[in-house]
């Protein structure tokens, strides 16, 4: 079950970090970014082209560990996963 505990036995909606790796100057980046602002999605958004150099670097290769491509757009959604539930341990992982 993905979701956090704010009182016992209180549920919350999922909370997910979600990070978007983009270009300053890519149209499809653009439409992402629209796209999760349309439907109320916090993210962090992380423009390469728009850090110094030494930023650049380890941004882009944090990049990598994720996509090896290192294509823009990429959206990572990460999961957070309270408790022992199994089933949403798999689904995260990618076990079936």
């Amino acid at each position: 079950m993905l979701y956090n505990l704010s009182m016992p036995g209180e549920k919350e909606a999922p909370t997910r970090k979600v990070r978007l790796y983009s270009l300053s100057t890519c149209p499809v980046c653009s439409q992402v970014k629209r796209f999760l602002r349309n439907n109320s999605i916090d993210f962090d958004v992380v423009d390469v082209d728009t850090l110094d150099s030494g930023e650049q670097w380890l941004r882009s290769k944090e990049l990598r560990q994720y996509n090896p491509r290192a294509t823009y757009p990429t959206l990572v959604v990460e999961e957070v996963i309270t408790d022992f539930d199994e089933e949403a341990m798999k689904g995260a992982l990618g076990l079936k």
